[in-house]
C-alpha cells in the first residue's frame, strides 16, 4: 500500500499547501460531477425514450383513423351508402402527423410507399376491390407495428404501458380488420353473387381469430389494470363494451339474426376503434406521467448534485482556511522562535491535531524559555566564579613552587641518615630471619594439621547428614510401596468394572459393541497398570537394599574418620608445644635487632614521607597549572555562552522586551 501511494506522496511533497488543497478539491469534486452526469444522462435518455413512445402513440392513432376509414369505405361498398370517414381526409391527417413526427421515427419512406398502394373505391363491390382494401389494411397494420418498433413502444419497461401498447398495436387494429373481413365473408355466404366455396372455411378461421384476439385483449387489459389501479376503470369500460359488441357480432355470424349482419359488424368495428381511441389517451397519460416523474427526478438529482458540489467546495474551503490558519500560526511562531524570540505564542482555538500541535509548540517554547533563563543565571555564576578560581590558582601555584624546593633539601639529608641505619640493621637481621624461618615453618605445620582436623570434622558432619538423608530415603521408598498397593487395588477394581461393562455390552447386542471395545481397552489398561506397579515395587525393593548397604558402609566410614580425628588432635597438641619453644628461641634475636630496626625503619619512613611529599607537591603544582588552564578556558566558554544566551528574548519587564543576563551584565 505504501509503494502504491509513494508516487502521489512525492507529487504532493512538491506542492504548496494551497495547491495540495486545490488538487484534493478537484479530485473530490470530479467523482460527484461524473456521478451527477451519469445519473442525469441516464434519466435524460429515459425521458427521450418515453417521449419517443408518445410520438409513436400519436402516429399509431392517425394510422388507426386511416384504417377505420378504409374499413368504413369497404362496408359502404358492400352494403351501400356513403363512407362516414373519407379516406382522403384520414390520409391528410396522417400526412400532417408524418410531417411532424415522421422524421423522428424514420417513417417518411414507409408513408410514401403507403400512399402509392392506396386502393380505388370507385370500382363497386367487386371481390378485387375488397381484396385490395384488405391488402391495404394489412399494409397499415404492418406499418403500425413498424411505428411501434421505431418508437420504442415494444421495448417499454413498465407493465401497464407495455400491455396497453400491445392492445393498441397488435390486438385492437387486427381485431377491427378481422371483424370487417368476417362480416364481408358472411355477407357473401348469405347469397351474394360473389360467394365462393372457400368462404365458409375462411369465415370459421376469421371467427376463431376474433375469439383469440378478444381473449388476448382481455388478458392485456386485465394485466395493465392489475398493475395500475388508477387506470382500471378507464380501461375496463371500453373492454366491456367491446365484449358486448363482439358477442352480438358472433351471434349474427352463427345465423341468429337480431340486429343485422352489417349493423353488428359496423358496431363491433366501431367498438374496437372506440376502445383504441379511449386507450390511446390513457397510454399517452402514463407516458406523460412517466416523463414528468423522470423530469422531476432529474431536477432533484441536479439539485442534490449541485448542493453536494457547493457543499464540497464550501467545506473544502473551510478546511483549507482552518488548516491554513493553524499552519500559519505555527509557521509564524516558529519563524520568530528561530530568530531568538521566545516570547511568541502560537494562538489557535481549533481542537484538531494542528491545535494540539500549537499547544505542544507553546509548551515547548515555555520550557525552552525557562531553560534559557536558568542557563543564563548559571552562566553568569560560572563566569564570576571562574575568575575568582583563576586568581586563587595563581597564588597556590607560587606557594607550591617554594614548598617543593624546601622538601627537596630535607629529603637529601634524610637519605644519608637512612643509609647508615640500614647497614647497622642488616647484620642483626640475618639472625632474626633464621629464627623467624624456623618459627614460621613450625606454625605452618601446626596450621596444616589443624586444617586437617577441621576437614575431618567437616567430613564427619557431612557423612552424618548423608546417613540421615539415606535413612529418610529408605522410609520414603517404603511409603511409595503403600502408594503402589493403592494403585494395584484401583487397577483390580478397574478390571472388575471393565469385566462387568463387557458383560453389559455383550448383553446389549449390536448397539453395545463399541462400548464393549472400550471396556476391553480399559481392562487392558488396568492389566498394564498392574504389571507396571509390579515392576516399580521390584525397583523400590532394590533401592531399599542399596540404601541398607549404603547405611552400613557409611557407619563404618564414620568410625574410621572419628579415629583419624583423634590422631590429628594429638598431633596438633604436640606441634603447639613445639611452636612455643621456637617462639622463646626467636624472642631473644628480635630483642637484639629491635632497636636497630626501629632506627632504620624510622629513618626510611621519614625518607619515604619526604619523597611522597615532594611528589605530592610536584603533582599539586602540575594540577594547579592544569586547573588554571581549565579555569581560563571555562572563563572564555562562559563568555561565549553568555553572548549566545543574550540573543534570546525571554520576557517583558515594564512593557519592554528583555534578554536573559541583562541585569547581571
Amino acid at each position: 500500500m505504501k509503494m502504491l501511494l509513494q508516487p502521489a506522496k512525492q507529487l504532493m511533497n512538491r506542492l504548496t499547501y494551497s495547491r495540495k488543497m486545490f488538487v484534493a478539491g478537484i479530485f473530490l469534486c470530479i467523482p460527484t460531477l461524473l456521478l451527477a452526469y451519469f445519473l442525469v444522462t441516464n434519466i435524460y435518455e429515459q425521458i427521450t425514450f418515453s417521449a419517443k413512445e408518445r410520438t409513436g402513440v400519436r402516429y399509431a392513432a392517425s394510422l388507426d383513423s386511416l384504417l377505420q376509414a378504409v374499413i368504413d369505405s369497404r362496408y359502404a361498398a358492400v352494403w351501400g351508402g356513403k363512407p362516414r370517414i373519407p379516406i382522403d381526409q384520414a390520409l391528410t391527417g396522417l400526412a400532417e402527423v408524418d410531417s411532424l413526427h415522421g422524421g423522428e421515427l424514420g417513417m417518411g419512406e414507409a408513408f410514401k410507399s403507403l400512399k402509392t398502394k392506396l386502393p380505388d373505391s370507385r370500382g363497386g363491390a367487386t371481390r378485387q376491390m375488397i381484396d385490395a382494401h384488405g391488402t391495404f389494411a394489412a399494409e397499415l397494420l404492418e406499418m403500425k407495428v413498424l411505428v411501434a418498433d421505431r418508437s420504442n413502444l415494444t421495448l417499454d419497461p413498465d407493465i401497464p404501458s407495455y400491455y396497453l401498447m400491445d392492445a393498441l398495436i397488435t390486438k385492437l387494429p387486427p381485431l377491427a380488420e378481422t371483424v370487417s373481413r368476417a362480416a364481408i365473408v358472411a355477407a357473401r355466404l348469405s347469397g351474394g353473387p360473389e360467394s365462393q366455396v372457400g368462404d365458409r372455411a375462411e369465415l370459421l378461421l376469421l371467427s376463431g381469430g376474433i375469439n383469440t384476439l378478444v381473449d388476448a385483449l382481455k388478458k392485456d387489459i386485465r394485466t395493465a389494470a392489475g398493475a395500475n389501479a388508477a387506470i382500471r376503470d378507464r380501461i375496463q369500460k371500453p373492454l366491456l363494451e367491446l365484449e358486448t359488441a363482439m358477442a352480438t357480432f358472433q351471434k349474427e355470424l352463427r345465423g341468429t339474426r337480431t340486429v343485422g349482419l352489417s349493423r353488428a359488424g359496423m358496431e363491433a368495428t366501431d367498438a374496437a376503434f372506440r376502445a383504441a381511441s379511449q386507450l390511446s389517451p390513457v397510454l399517452d397519460e402514463l407516458l406523460g406521467s412517466r416523463i414528468s416523474t423522470l423530469q422531476l427526478r432529474m431536477s432533484v438529482y441536479l439539485s442534490l448534485s449541485l448542493v453536494a458540489f457547493l457543499l464540497g467546495i464550501y467545506f473544502n474551503l473551510a478546511c483549507y482556511l482552518s488548516v491554513k490558519e493553524g499552519i500559519s500560526a505555527v509557521h509564524d511562531a516558529a519563524r520568530k522562535v528561530s530568530n531568538g524570540d521566545l516570547t511568541v505564542e502560537a494562538r489557535l482555538s481549533s481542537r484538531d491535531e494542528i491545535g494540539e500541535t500549537c499547544g505542544m509548540f507553546n509548551t515547548m517554547t515555555d520550557n525552552l524559555r525557562r531553560i534559557i533563563v536558568t542557563l543564563a543565571e548559571v552562566t553568569e555564576k560560572i563566569h564570576a566564579n571562574s575568575g575568582a578560581i583563576a586568581s586563587t590558582m595563581d597564588q597556590q601555584s607560587g606557594f607550591a613552587t617554594q614548598l617543593s624546593s624546601s622538601v627537596v633539601e630535607i629529603s637529601s639529608t634524610m637519605e644519608e641518615f637512612s643509609s647508615t641505619a640500614s647497614q647497622i640493621a642488616l647484620h642483626s637481621q640475618a639472625v632474626v630471619e633464621r629464627a623467624d624461618k624456623t618459627l614460621e615453618d613450625t606454625k605452618n605445620g601446626a596450621a596444616e594439621v589443624e586444617n586437617l582436623t577441621f576437614k575431618v570434622n567437616d567430613i564427619s558432619g557431612t557423612i552424618q547428614a548423608n546417613l540421615g538423608e539415606i535413612v529418610d530415603l529408605g522410609r520414603k521408598s517404603k511409603e511409595i510401596n503403600k502408594v503402589m498397593e493403592i494403585i494395584n487395588n484401583i487397577a483390580n477394581q478397574t478390571k472388575l468394572i471393565a469385566f462387568n461393562a463387557a458383560l453389559e455390552a455383550a448383553s446389549a447386542g449390536e448397539s453395545g459393541k463399541r462400548f464393549g471395545v472400550v471396556a476391553v481397552e480399559i481392562r487392558r489398561l488396568a492389566d498394564s497398570v498392574v504389571e507396571s506397579t509390579s515392576e516399580i515395587e521390584g525397583k523400590i525393593t532394590e533401592i531399599l537394599d542399596a540404601v541398607n548397604r549404603l547405611v552400613m558402609s557409611s557407619e563404618k566410614s564414620f568410625q574410621l574418620i572419628q579415629e583419624g580425628q583423634e590422631y590429628a588432635s594429638h598431633t596438633v597438641v604436640m606441634l603447639i608445644e613445639s611452636v612455643d619453644g621456637v617462639e622463646e628461641t626467636t624472642s631473644a634475636a628480635r630483642q637484639i635487632s629491635l632497636s636497630t630496626q626501629q632506627q632504620q625503619i624510622a629513618s626510611s619512613q621519614v625518607v619515604l614521607a619526604l619523597k611522597d611529599i615532594e611528589q605530592g607537591v610536584r603533582f599539586s603544582t602540575d594540577s594547579i597549572h592544569r586547573t588554571n588552564g581549565v579555569t581560563e578556558e571555562l572563563f572564555n566558554l562562559s563568555e561565549q555562552l553568555r553572548d549566545l544566551v543574550m540573543t534570546f528574548k525571554v520576557g517583558k519587564e515594564g512593557g519592554q522586551e528583555t534578554v536573559p543576563g541583562a541585569e547581571q551584565s
